[in-house]
């Protein structure tokens, strides 16, 4: 009895400092209580762990606080212990996404994610910020899952727009959520072509949004500019993106410099593309796509040769899109007669994708098919024509052409 009581009275003050501690943002006194805990956790101290679980997520000892977390929710489960452990989870795989040292074995963090948002929105379905969270892992931790992505975003958006007025205020503790679902939906329906219901979205978030800017704005104007862009809208294209310049904060500008220059180029005025990049992105700061971007503009301009010097820069650091300039260096190399160097950019734009991303380029290989069978090379062009039989949708054309070829 006397154990159990000094044990009873060590728990108490442990909880009694924590409130404390939490109070100043002390995680690492909270921590230190760590070896207090009994193991595996017991129901009596199950409040203790989930305050010294919380103080180590918080230090990034997401191992240690996963193990915690674990034995408190077998101990005492509830939804807030399922909530905090695919919490866990998401952080350390939003951090694995961004950061090193990386995860040494994501997917046990992926399934474990998975399985603790599940039983989180198990015990509430209306829960906020677990469909939040899980609108997120499939926007930005899963590949091209977007579709998955906007549903779960838009459910948030009306859940909090569901509340009664007097209590969906500013000062709501959700109200960030569902401005950043807000901000999520929006970049989700973009990246699915609904550029309409993206523009409705990104709209709203920035209305709401205008006093609190729980989301930078200068994130929310360029992804404005980035959907009139692709509704066709320029001027007012052109117009998000100077406000967002004139955004507050001192982030780095070249992507919206760019965006101004690709609105630009659209526009038939090559000049100003080439302009907003010169003037303001330094050469050792453009990415390879800015590069590209100017070489565009160039050739727009008509100078081809500088184009080509150009697209050279960009391919110097690029792993992502070297696809698309070698084929612009192969039209121009043909259109300049140099056709050695044109079929050589052909041939390495198709092999590039194919291998990157695993898929045949058919307009390269559609490129590359004429300008053998042209000079001469049928057994060139029955290669690439091969190739681009195994494209489902291109199948009958190549075939027709092989047949043709052989005949």
């Amino acid at each position: 009895m006397a154990e159990q009581r000094i044990h009873q009275e060590g728990q108490s003050l442990g909880v009694e400092a924590v409130r404390q501690w939490k109070s100043q943002g002390n995680w690492e006194e909270i921590a230190t209580l760590l070896p207090q805990i009994e193991r595996p956790v017991q129901s009596a101290q199950a409040e203790l762990a989930s305050e010294v679980g919380f103080a180590l997520t918080q230090l990034g000892r997401l191992d240690e606080a996963r193990i915690l977390y674990t034995e408190l929710y077998e101990a005492a489960p509830s939804h807030r212990i399922a909530s905090g452990l695919a919490y866990i989870h998401y952080l350390a795989l939003l951090q694995h996404k961004v950061r090193k040292p990386r995860l040494e074995d994501p997917e046990s963090w992926r399934k474990g994610f998975e399985r603790w948002i599940a039983e989180a929105l198990r015990l509430e379905p209306q829960s906020i910020k677990d469909k939040y969270r899980l609108a997120v892992y499939h926007a930005s931790i899963l590949p091209q899952k977007d579709a998955v992505a906007l549903r779960l975003f838009a459910e948030v958006v009306r859940l909090f727009e569901c509340l009664p007025p007097d209590v969906r205020t500013e000062q709501h503790r959700h109200f960030k959520t569902y401005v950043m679902s807000l901000y999520g939906a929006a970049r989700s329906a973009f990246r699915l072509k609904r550029y309409e219901e993206a523009r409705r979205f990104i709209f709203r978030c920035i209305r709401v949004d205008k006093e609190r800017n729980h989301q930078e704005p200068l994130f929310k104007l360029f992804l404005a500019g980035k959907i009139l862009f692709a509704l066709g809208q320029h001027a007012d294209a052109e117009r998000a993106l100077r406000l967002a310049l004139d955004a507050p904060g001192h982030r780095e500008h070249d992507f919206v410099y760019a965006l101004l220059a690709e609105i630009a180029l659209a526009a038939n005025r090559p000049n100003d593309a080439v302009a907003w990049i010169d003037s303001h992105i330094r050469p050792h700061h453009r990415k390879p796509y800015i590069w590209r971007l100017l070489g565009d503009a160039e050739l727009a301009r008509g100078d081809k040769r500088r184009a080509l010097k150009l697209y050279k820069s960009s391919l110097l650091k690029d792993h992502a899109g070297r696809h698309l300039t070698l084929f612009k260096m192969g039209q121009i190399y043909e259109s300049i007669r140099e056709f050695g160097q044109a079929k050589h950019c052909y041939e390495q734009a198709a092999d590039f994708r194919r291998r990157r991303y695993v898929t045949e380029y058919p307009e390269a290989l559609q490129a590359l098919a004429k300008l053998c069978e042209q000079q001469g090379d049928i057994e060139g062009a029955r290669a690439a024509y091969k190739r681009m039989a195994l494209l489902p949708t291109l199948a009958e054309h190549a075939q027709a052409e092989l047949a043709r070829l052989a005949g």
